[in-house]
């Protein structure tokens, strides 16, 4: 219930920034989601992808033969504590992508002169356009729709200090979300094999 009849307590660029945080909720506990290339990444000691790269679920380098070998990709915490000596490792035919933080990886082994600069196949998932007026459709699946009403119900609910309508609210929202964890943006999308950023 709006108390304020001006609705001065949630104005519209508020109600789009939680319309937008609802949307990297969504995204973070989504297992399909359709996925897109990234071009122009090559080779190189660390790479680092686009700040809307939310997944990362496959990577290859292409050698002078126009001929793929794919990737791996790992945490660096685990990758350090099952990866012995790596900091002296001599530069070579990179095997494995390396994540420092959200965009940055490192790659290992470094790329020696023959393998720097060379492309990278890069498949992931990319966060959707951010929406910028409250007229904006969300896009995510149309079955996961009222999740925005009752998450910025919640946020609005906690806004005017009333705790109760905002923990209904977001027990609605949280049903909704998890009912519909396999739902895609469209049509496309297969399983998530790595996850960058969960929120």
């Amino acid at each position: 219930q709006q108390t304020n009849p001006n609705n001065s307590q949630a104005s519209d660029s508020m109600i789009t920034a939680w319309a937008n945080l609802c949307t990297m909720q969504l995204c973070s506990s989504l297992t399909t989601l359709p996925k897109e290339s990234v071009s122009g990444i090559v080779a190189a000691d660390t790479i680092t992808l686009p700040a809307d790269f939310l997944k990362l679920d496959y990577v290859s380098i292409v050698d002078g033969q126009g001929l793929h070998t794919n990737l791996g990709t790992i945490d660096f915490v685990n990758f350090a504590r099952i990866t012995s000596g790596w900091e002296d490792q001599e530069a070579n035919k990179p095997a494995t992508l390396v994540r420092m933080t959200d965009t940055t990886w490192m790659m290992f082994p470094k790329p020696s002169a023959e393998w720097a600069g060379k492309a990278l196949t890069i498949i992931g998932t990319k966060l959707p356009t951010e929406m910028s007026a409250t007229s904006d459709v969300p896009a995510l699946s149309p079955v996961l729709h009222p999740c925005y009403a009752h998450f910025c119900a919640w946020k609005f609910f906690l806004l005017i200090n009333n705790p109760e309508r905002a923990s209904a609210e977001y027990s609605v929202f949280d049903t909704i979300r998890k009912m519909n964890q396999q739902t895609a943006t469209n049509t496309t999308g297969s399983l998530q094999s790595f996850k960058i950023r969960g929120y």
